[in-house]
């Protein structure tokens, strides 16, 4: 059963309410997805409640680079405290269940998606108010080189106290060399409807202004309660995101939303990232210009560099894990639609004949260059 006393529909479940996991007695299961599960855990000694995520043992199995990004999420997720961030205390693999878990403070609340899909649009304030907590932990996770890469509303809480909470680092991407899959040039992270531009094309490029522009995806959500791009398909909105025209203006959809809000969506959501708001910082910074307070990051702290590499950490974790992805290899987009992995998939045959024809055409412009300087010299000499 869920929060709401709802029945999930769960796999083979690899926890039972009642038995006792690494000194946690299982109370609940509280969330299930396609890649595992949560679950609601008293700690038998501080009996304190925690958050227990479990990485499916199928997908572990037969998705290695799953494993890859479960490691990731516990390893970043570790490295900055942060009051807008699920704090991870700890990790691991249990040989006995196959099974790797991560567990989380457990946050009592409703995602944004639920908040939208409930409530509608927010008023203007409250619409800001989010996205401030939001820029302000991505501003913090800048500083020591993290992109996020998905954000959307499934991946942003809203506590019973109104504190915003930031999840999933599974695809961040850092500097440092710790990010064992932004060699990755072909493949792309994140999700369809709130991908930026770049990030479809090549992930592997991606810098903090993907991110501006899904959060300004979201912050226009949270302001119409709808998408800017309505279509019946993933890959009819992802055309629409990648087509270089802007996205739809704000207050078309909600006259109330003050102009100079629409304004700084409008730079946040620009299609070209030169023409983008920079950072979290720069969106920060464009609502304090507003009127808005900025957030506090007195709080926020960060974990020392560790000497192991991200390798030598993800075999630490689980010594007989089935081996990471090849550098070469194609991850994809968090979706299992196959008609967005097949548009993916043609756009990208489209992108390398273009560049073919590009670099034939150049070979071809400096053949006749030099063919002609040739015969110039013979003519004149």
């Amino acid at each position: 059963m869920n929060e709401d006393g709802e029945p999930f529909e769960a796999k083979g479940s690899v926890l039972h309410p009642g038995e006792t996991f690494h000194g946690y007695v299982i109370e609940k299961q509280i969330g299930q997805g396609g890649l595992g599960s949560i679950w609601l855990g008293r700690h038998r000694m501080l009996d304190t409640l925690f958050a227990i995520k479990v990485l499916d043992p199928e997908v572990a199995e037969a998705k290695p680079e799953h494993v890859t990004r479960f490691v990731r999420e516990a390893k970043l997720a570790t490295r900055i405290r942060h009051p807008n961030l699920v704090a991870v205390h700890d990790a691991g693999y249990d040989e006995s269940r196959g099974i790797y878990y991560l567990v989380m403070d457990y946050v009592k609340g409703d995602t944004l998606r639920s908040t939208i899909a409930f409530g509608g649009a927010l008023p203007e304030k409250e619409a800001v108010r989010i996205i401030l907590q939001v820029a302000n932990v991505l501003a913090a996770a800048q500083r020591f080189g993290m992109v996020h890469r998905d954000l959307k509303p499934e991946n942003i809480m809203l506590t019973t106290e109104g504190t915003v909470k930031l999840l999933d680092l599974g695809i961040a991407k850092t500097s440092g060399g710790i990010d064992s899959l932004k060699t990755m040039a072909k493949s792309l992270f994140g999700t369809p409807a709130y991908i930026s531009p770049e990030q479809a094309l090549d992930s592997s490029a991606v810098d903090a202004r993907a991110d501006v522009f899904s959060l300004g995806i979201i912050l226009f959500e949270l302001l119409c309660g709808r998408h800017p791009y309505m279509d019946d398909t993933p890959t009819k909105v992802l055309q629409q995101l990648l087509d270089p025209s802007p996205i739809p203006d704000v207050r078309t959809f909600n006259d109330k939303v003050s102009p100079e809000l629409a304004a700084v969506l409008s730079r946040m959501c620009a299609k070209a990232r030169e023409d983008r708001l920079s950072s979290p910082k720069a969106i920060v910074d464009a609502f304090v210009r507003l009127g808005y307070a900025a957030p506090s990051s007195d709080e926020t702290e960060f974990a020392a560099e560790p000497e192991a590499t991200f390798e030598d950490m993800l075999q630490n974790f689980a010594p007989d894990r089935p081996a990471a992805p090849r550098a070469d290899e194609d991850l994809v987009l968090e979706t299992q639609d196959q008609d967005v992995q097949e548009f993916m998939a043609r756009l990208k045959r489209k992108r390398q004949r273009t560049k073919m024809l590009t670099r034939i055409a150049w070979a071809l412009g400096a053949g006749l260059l030099l063919l002609v300087a040739a015969l110039a010299w013979r003519i004149l000499s």
